[in-house]
C-alpha cells in the first residue's frame, strides 16, 4: 500500500477529505521527527514506541573490491511495536 492508497482508505473510513488526511499524515511524520530529534521517545499506547538511536562506526567489506571500510556513526529513528501490536498482525 503507498501513500495515495492509504490516504483513500482514511478518507473513506474517516469521512475526512483526502487533503486533510494528507495534512494530519504529514504533522505526525513532523512530529515524530521533532520529538526524536531532541533525543525524547514518542510512546504510543498499545500501538509502539518511536526513539533516536545511535549506531556506532563500524567495519564492513566490499565484496567487489575485497576492500575493508568504516562506516560512520549515524542517528536513526526506530519503531518498535508493543505485544498487543504484534500479536494483532500475526
Amino acid at each position: 500500500m503507498n501513500k495515495q492508497e492509504m490516504l483513500s482508505v482514511l478518507s473513506k473510513k474517516t469521512e475526512i477529505s483526502k487533503t486533510k488526511c494528507e495534512k494530519v499524515i504529514d504533522e505526525f511524520k513532523k512530529l515524530i521527527l521533532d520529538v526524536c530529534g531532541k533525543g525524547e521517545e514518542l510512546n504510543l499506547r498499545n500501538f509502539g514506541k518511536f526513539s533516536l538511536i545511535e549506531k556506532k562506526e563500524r567495519r564492513f567489506l566490499n565484496p567487489q573490491t575485497k576492500r575493508y571500510y568504516m562506516s560512520k556513526p549515524k542517528k536513526i529513528i526506530a519503531f518498535k511495536g508493543y505485544k498487543n501490536f504484534k500479536y494483532a498482525v500475526k
